[in-house]
């Protein structure tokens, strides 16, 4: 005769060392969230190309879906980073990363006070978040680690690769002028470099979204702790 545990049923989830396995149901709608937030991508860029008549210019939607997104993951690392004070050090530096992206993305808005003022503030954003990092430095590289092995950070770092190196390299004049040669026109570089930049930004905040929901990997130390 099989060996039945005390409260437990044959009906409770599947289990790995990382938790309950999601469903099917569960996995089949994030997919689908996924695709259509991936489509999102071409969609904004026909608006802004087709429909406005403007292209992706400093005042697009694509440019104001930037700084949503942005301005989305920085909150949501910086809640983390007031709730969760185990773990405050890396979250604050990662509050601190996207905080200083969103001013740099909203450099054009910025402008408007003086050219280039978006340096200011950045600085400023900075050296809080790194003073404050600093003084929760114990908490910041084991809880990085913890977060980095989940699902959540997944599209995150991926999110940051493709902004920092894909669309860097691929929305280059050069790589374009070669494919394009005579006919090359500066607007499809710029439009190849803003759309890859915006798939970007939505992978980070449903990253963030998820780490936030997840608790930024705060399970993973439990679990860890409990090995």
């Amino acid at each position: 005769m099989a060996d039945h545990n005390p409260g437990t049923s044959s009906s409770s989830k599947p289990t790995t060392a990382r938790g309950a396995l999601p469903s099917l149901g569960a996995v089949i709608a994030e997919f689908a969230l996924v695709c259509l937030l991936v489509a999102l991508v071409p969609v904004t860029v026909y608006l802004d190309t087709a429909v406005l008549g403007d292209g992706v210019s400093e005042d697009s939607l694509t440019e104001h879906m930037h700084n949503t997104l942005l301005a989305i993951a920085a909150a949501i690392f910086m809640m983390g980073a007031y709730k969760h004070v185990g773990m405050r050090g890396y979250l604050t530096l990662a509050a601190t990363l996207f905080a200083c992206m969103f001013l740099r993305e909203y450099d054009a808005a910025l402008d408007r006070i003086q050219h280039g003022f978006w340096i200011y503030p950045a600085l400023v954003t900075l050296a809080v978040g790194s003073f404050i990092a600093w003084r929760n430095r114990g908490t910041t590289l084991l809880s990085m680690l913890h977060h980095l092995q989940t699902r959540s950070a997944t599209f995150v770092y991926i999110g940051v690769v493709l902004l920092l190196f894909f669309s860097r390299t691929f929305g280059t004049g050069a790589l374009w002028e070669a494919v394009m040669g005579a006919a090359y026109d500066p607007q499809v570089k710029t439009t190849v470099q803003e759309g890859t930049e915006l798939l970007a930004y939505l992978l980070i905040a449903y990253g963030a979204v998820l780490s936030h929901l997840h608790g930024y990997g705060a399970q993973a130390a439990l679990q860890e702790r409990r090995l």
